[in-house]
């Protein structure tokens, strides 16, 4: 029997798992349905790494442009207690 879809989403990776391999021991067919599934989760978790990376290099981005104005700033009043 194939599971509903609010069923599938609630199973976890390793039920999925032992399920794909108890189907494949009896089929040659409709495991797509599976694997699919695992895909996708992996695909969620690869999605999720890529955000916190993004917010790591915004992140960064936004102390570079700090720092930047600081020794530009710091540098215009060396430059003016020169003169």
């Amino acid at each position: 029997m194939v599971e509903t879809f609010k069923q599938l989403r609630q199973m976890s990776r390793e039920e999925i798992e032992r399920k794909y391999d108890r189907v494949a021991q009896t089929t040659g067919g409709s495991l797509n349905f599976y694997r699919d599934e695992l895909l996708r989760r992996d695909l969620e978790e690869d999605n999720a790494q890529m955000l916190r990376f993004t917010r790591q290099v915004r992140d960064m981005t936004i102390a570079i442009t700090v720092l930047t104005v600081v020794v530009a700033v710091m540098t215009g009043v060396n430059i003016y207690m020169l003169f």
